[in-house]
């Protein structure tokens, strides 16, 4: 008997390692039998699709890379399977951070640590350099606004962060051609989606208040305020894979916008300020001037002044503009991550406008993007 129970603990590895090859052996036909998912809704990126065999990858090790990914990727219930992990560790385990997006208050972040100086200082010269093609020697009056992450508002309660305060001064002090809007003031962790990166539209009217106030134009304040009943589930949502309340998307409304004409130049095709049609599609925050293109511009008849706004801007740009569009007869938004900045006087005439350089923290700090 006790010769039995030794032989049984003997095969014990042999057993194991036989067990775990099935595992994989089931997990491969699983993913194999298939069809390959393209994109991740909720995780917001395109997934890997199965490799093809090279001879000189496998001896370099690149395709067994590429494989691993796949499998990881197209893997059955994934989404299922990254949830409950993610709660696991999160619940039972008590981490702060899953997937690299970390839980505070109910709202998700993911940390934008360190500070990169050699990014900040790319970004800067770059819009020096916007400045000295196009606006030095004309009556265009250049403004920078810079919008803080969420990281700001978790600073010091167990989140690495980074030195805001030391970021500003850094942006700031390389663009000396552009006057500094401070809006960090007027701006609060409620101001932004708990399961995204971006910031509310009704709880930034006084940050375009703000601005409009620093560059010399009136204000129509008078705002109704519209709330989807769609829930709205943002980019680190689905990267945390945890099960929290969805956020709701509003937009803001008045008489002085009635009349906006908008154009999307990079598609050729006229669009809505507001497209409540993209609350259903892969990233609702596209409503907000119809998401990431490079060029758009806004025209309103019925503004406030007869001045003209040129914004450098990334997405957090899409839902204040609304907001100043009622000051401006036209807007023109152009996104140097998706265009060229020496394309920009191809479209562009630089007279007299007023000219606001708007980017988050998140994208200087990995200025990289810019072009």
């Amino acid at each position: 008997m006790r010769d039995r129970k030794v032989n049984i603990w003997n095969k014990l590895p042999a057993i194991f390692v036989i067990l775990m090859a099935t595992l994989y052996a089931v997990s491969v036909l699983l993913v194999l039998s298939k069809k390959d998912d393209a994109y991740s809704q909720s995780e917001r990126r395109p997934l890997a699709f199965k490799p093809t065999f090279k001879t000189e990858e496998l001896w370099s090790g690149e395709y067994v890379s590429k494989l691993e990914k796949y499998m990881v990727d197209q893997f059955p219930l994934r989404d299922e399977l990254r949830s409950v992990k993610s709660n696991f560790s999160m619940k039972m385990m008590q981490k702060q951070d899953t997937h690299g997006i970390y839980v505070k208050d109910g709202y998700l972040c993911e940390m934008e640590y360190p500070m990169d100086e050699e990014s900040i200082s790319r970004a800067a010269g770059l819009f020096e350099n916007i400045y000295k093609m196009y606006m030095q020697d004309t009556e265009v009056k250049p403004y920078i606004a810079v919008v803080p992450d969420k990281n700001y508002f978790l600073a010091g309660e167990g989140v690495l962060a980074m030195d805001y305060g030391k970021f500003y001064s850094k942006v700031y002090e390389q663009t000396p051609h552009l006057t500094p809007v401070p809006i960090t003031d007027k701006l609060q962790l409620a101001d932004y989606y708990r399961t995204d990166t971006h910031w509310k539209q009704e709880e930034i009217i006084d940050v375009a208040a703000g601005l409009a106030e620093s560059m010399g134009v009136p204000f129509a304040n008078d705002f109704t305020v519209n709330t989807e009943p769609t829930p709205f589930y943002g980019v680190y949502y689905g990267q945390a894979g945890l099960d929290l309340p969805a956020d709701t998307i509003s937009y803001c409304t008045n008489d002085a916008l009635a009349n906006c004409y908008v154009y999307d130049y990079e598609n050729n095709k006229e669009i809505p300020l507001y497209n409540v049609n993209a609350l259903t599609g892969r990233d609702p925050y596209e409503m907000f001037l119809g998401g990431n293109i490079s060029l758009a511009t806004i025209e309103n008849p019925d503004a406030l002044s007869d001045k003209e706004l040129v914004v450098f801007g990334d997405s957090f740009s899409r839902s204040l503009l609304p907001l100043l569009a009622g000051s401006y007869r036209k807007i023109t938004l152009v996104d140097i991550r998706y265009m060229w900045s020496a394309q920009v006087g191809n479209y562009i005439e630089f007279t007299n406008q007023d000219v606001l350089f708007l980017y988050s923290t998140s994208v200087l700090n990995n200025s990289i993007t810019l072009k």
